[in-house]
This record gives structure tokens, sequence and C-alpha cells, in this order.
């Protein structure tokens, strides 16, 4: 079979082409190989005028084979060249200078938040991300904020027979974002949460045989609509009332169309990993490990355990990725320290009323096996940039009576630095995982302006660390790929969509902290979505280039 993955990387150079390998047909192999003729070749731009020249670059081509020095041409949103020019005469309507750059794909983000119709995303742009995929924790992409529709309404509005309004399904959103338009490409999944909520189940422990169809039948629409997969949020409400039957049973329903399941786990406590990681294991169907970590995790063998679950269900032949972010810190609230019996606010509140004391012991010990009051930062309101120790210290008080009558319910936005480098960076340098963000337009944590260039500034290097190209195809082809099946990004190469980067590994910083957290970083010269600059030098072109992308 002739396609454009198996010509990809159109050298000139064949010395190039076949130092490279196997490498160059990594892609092309699924869909029926390459031969040494075809990688090998060299092919000539074809004259005319070209929409954009990245001339003299670096290219990394997000395939994790070695660089190589070439041009890239692009017409529409399309690469249609890479390689040497060999003294073509070339013309451009605009040309970028990438003399001792590094020219690398579009990074995707597998797990972002975030709504392009009312938000802008130029936080996710600015570090390289012209792909993220939205619908995350269960609930779907877009849905969130116009309330959820009943059964019925959910109905009519897919059947067209609704009056118009706010979206009510994940199509009439997905219409909406290309019509208002998108800084950065949108992958889009169904939540499972949202679907039960639609279904009439809410936190239902075990839903009816009614609930269940519709369910599936709501996950279905989804699925024909284009999105790419379900996710779950299984330490939230409703998702953590989830049992695994139900989750098998939609977990086929995504298999039926090759589609990826992506959980928040039940949990991802150092003493219940393995036990979510099985739970997720058990669903028939691509899966993925949303946002990897382990809470209270102290050594790298806690995360080689993981990996190494991982991996054994990989040998029998099943689809297992992951994703994670290169912080220490997790952007969360006071909920995960209550228990079982006062997760929602009324709960909560007949708890501080009636079983106060219960309360505060249980609390007591879930902070204490978290690290401590010292580990969790408040980001905003009258406390932002203080330590719950801090605070309860000023206050003159105990820290569980700072976060029940001070914090209240939930508490304000926070950060929890639950997790050890040991452990982490075991994640963040590992085979079949993504480098992703958790994050979103506005939120107060740095990896929403800064996970890309923090793994590109700790861990690019000698070994233990990751090649360059190593590192850029864990943001570029692996997602694009491995996780969502994407045949036309996270790869440079003639056919390819045109998101790109142009970079200086020299000028590469990562300036977001936790007091400046939406600081973008510096080092890009320029990027490119669907063959459109759309920032320069941290600077907007003001264009919306990015679009929806559905699954075939």
């Amino acid at each position: 079979m002739t396609t454009w993955f198996s010509r990809y990387r159109l050298l000139a150079n064949p010395a190039r082409a076949v130092a490279a390998g196997l490498a160059l047909c990594l892609t092309a192999m699924v869909l029926g190989g390459c031969s040494k003729e075809e990688k090998s070749a060299s092919v000539h731009p074809d004259g005319g005028t070209y929409d954009l020249w990245i001339r003299n670059g670096t290219v990394v081509d997000g395939t994790g084979a070695d660089r190589y020095q070439a041009d890239v041409l692009v017409r529409g949103d399309s690469i249609v060249f890479v390689g040497q020019l060999d003294g073509a005469q070339v013309q451009a309507n605009r040309t970028i200078d990438a003399s001792g750059r590094i020219v690398a794909p579009g990074f995707i983000d597998a797990h972002a938040h975030g709504d392009p119709v009312t938000q802008s995303f130029n936080n996710f742009l600015a570090q390289g991300y012209t792909t993220v995929v939205l619908g995350q924790d269960g609930r779907t992409a877009g849905l969130e904020a116009y309330g959820t529709p009943d059964l019925a309404h959910w109905r009519a509005a897919n059947a067209d027979q609704a009056p118009q309004g706010d979206p009510v399904t994940l199509a009439q959103w997905m219409k909406l974002v290309e019509e208002k338009g998108s800084d950065v490409n949108i992958v889009s999944l169904s939540g499972h949460g949202t679907v039960r909520l639609i279904a009439g189940a809410g936190s239902s422990p075990e839903p009816t045989a009614e609930q269940m169809l519709a369910m599936k039948e709501i996950l279905r629409a989804d699925m024909e609509t284009g999105a790419f997969g379900m996710s779950m949020g299984l330490e939230y409400d409703p998702g953590r009332y989830t049992s695994t039957a139900e989750q098998k049973a939609l977990g086929d329903v995504v298999g039926e169309y090759d589609g990826v399941v992506m959980s928040h786990m039940r949990s991802e406590d150092f003493d219940k990993i393995s036990k979510a990681i099985d739970e997720l294991l058990a669903i028939d169907a691509h899966v993925h490990v949303a946002h990897l970590k382990i809470v209270a995790g102290r050594s790298a063998e806690e995360g080689k355990a993981v990996l190494e679950q991982m991996a054994s269900a990989r040998a029998t032949g099943k689809k297992v990725t992951g994703d994670v972010y290169p912080y220490m810190a997790s952007a969360s609230n006071l909920v995960f320290l209550y228990p079982d019996w006062a997760k929602q606010r009324d709960q909560y509140e007949a708890a501080v009323k009636n079983r106060r004391a219960e309360l505060e012991a249980h609390m007591i010990s879930r902070v204490e096996e978290r690290r401590g009051p010292e580990a969790i930062l408040v980001t905003k309101g009258k406390y932002a940039n203080m330590r719950v120790s801090e605070i309860a210290k000023k206050l003159n008080k105990p820290y569980v009576k700072v976060m029940i009558d001070d914090l209240g319910y939930a508490g304000p936005a926070q950060a929890h630095f639950l997790m050890a480098p040991e452990v982490q960076n075991e994640f963040i340098r590992a085979d079949h995982v993504s480098i992703s963000t958790d994050g979103a337009p506005g939120i107060n944590h740095p990896r929403s302006a800064g996970s890309t260039v923090k793994v590109l500034e700790e861990h690019v290097g000698e070994p233990p660390k990751m090649s360059l190209e190593q590192a850029i195809h864990k943001m570029s082809q692996l997602p694009a790929t491995e996780v969502l099946g994407l045949e036309d990004r996270g790869i440079i190469a003639a056919g390819a969509k045109a998101d790109l980067l142009v970079l200086s590994m020299d000028e590469l910083r990562n300036r977001a902290t936790w007091s400046e957290a939406q600081l973008p970083p510096e080092g890009f010269d320029a990027i490119v979505v669907n063959g459109a600059v759309a920032m320069e030098k941290n600077k907007s072109s003001g264009g919306r280039y990015g679009t929806v992308i559905r699954r075939r």
C-alpha cells in the first residue's frame, strides 16, 4: 500500500535516509511498510510558490530518530517537502530562517482542560502545544459549563429537534468550536461522568438496565460524532460510584470504535495505585493512565513497579499508555482529605456539625500520610502563596481547624506537593508515556505554562536523562499515533499537517513559577498551526488557526 507514510521524511540525501534505518518507517510499518527505495528517495519541489518555507533548520522529526539538516516547505495546512533543496529555486510567501534552530513537530497535550469557545489557549500554544485533548476526568468536553441536560433533552438535541441554544451534545459543542475558532487543535473525549448524569444514573452505585442502555447510546453518539474515546474520573462524583462491570461495559463500546479509555484512576496513593491500575487494565479496550503519579511515593522502585505492571499488560497484546506532567505538585483541593461520607458539600457540612471529632481525626490522618500540612500550598485568595502549616502558625491554631474553619469546604485553589522526583522521573522518561500538562487557561499552576520547556531543560542530557529526540517524540508522535491513532500529526513529513515549532535550545527557558504561574517560556522563535504562523517570540498573530479533529 502506498501512503504518504510509506514515503515520509522524503530526503534529498540518501545517506541520511539509510542511516535512519527502521526509524524512518516506524509509522509506515503499521500501514504496510516502506521499501528501501522509498526510504532513500530524492524528491524535489515542484516549482511554484509555497506558503511557508522554513530554511536551514535542524529537524527533529518526532519519530525519535536522529536530527538532520533540512528545509521544510508548506502549502495550505500541510507539509509538502522535507529535505535538502539541492539548488532548487524556491519561492515562498513567508520564509523563516531556522539556522542554528531546532524544527520540531507541534506538541500534543494528551490531558488538558478548558473551553476554546470562551477561553484563550495561548498558554498552551506558547509552550509549543498545537493540539490538546479535552473532555478529561469524566467530563465531556465543553458541556460542563452549560449544565447537564436530561435524557429527553439530549435525545432531542442529538436528533436536531431541540431549539437552538447552549450546546447539550458533544456534536453541538464541536460545531460551536469550529464557528468560534481555536488557538490550538482540539481533540475531544466523551466524559463518563457526564454520560452518567445525562442518562439519569447520577451518583447511583448501580445504574438500572435502562440507564445502562442510555449510557451506551450517548457514548456511541459521541464516538460517532468524532470523540477519540472516553474519559473517567474515578476519584470524583459521580465516577467514584462506578463498578468495574460498568467500566467494562462502556469500555466495550469504546473498543468497537478502536478508541481509548483515559482514566483519572480510583486512587493514586502509594498503597492503592497497583489495585487501581489493575481495575483499569480489566477494561477490554486501549487504556490510558492519566497524569501518572504516586501520591506519597518515595523510591524509584515504586515507579518502576507501576511501569512494569503496565508493560506486563502490553506483553499480552493489550494497548496501555499514559501521560505525566513534570511537576511534583498537583492542583487540587481539600475534598481529597475528607472521608467518603463527607465528600459532597451537604455531607461535609453535616459532618462538621454532627461528627466533627471523627472528621478531624480522618483529615489529620490523611494530611500526615500525604507529607503533612507544609505540603499544601494555597495559591489563590486571602492566604495565597502560604502553606497550610504557615497559616496555622499565623492564626495560632491547629492546622485541621484552619482547614475546616478558615479555608472551608474544598478551600481556595491549592497545590499539593505529594510526589517525589525519584518516582516521577521514572514516569517522565518512560516509554509509552507522553508529556502532558493537566492544565487549563488561567489556573494557578505553572504546569499550564511551562511543562514542555521544563522537560526540555531538566530531563534532556546524558543517561539517565533523555536525548532531545526522545523528549520531542514523547511530546509529538507518541501521543499522536500511539495514544490517539492520528496519522498526520506529531511528525515532520511530507503529507503531514503543518503543525511546526522553531525553537532555540540555547535560549529556551521556563519562566512559570508558583507566584507567577502564567508567565510564558522563552526560546520559541515561531509556532505554526495548520500552516499558519500563530505565534512568534511569545507574540500572538491574533489568528485562531486550530481546528476540531474528529476521529475517523
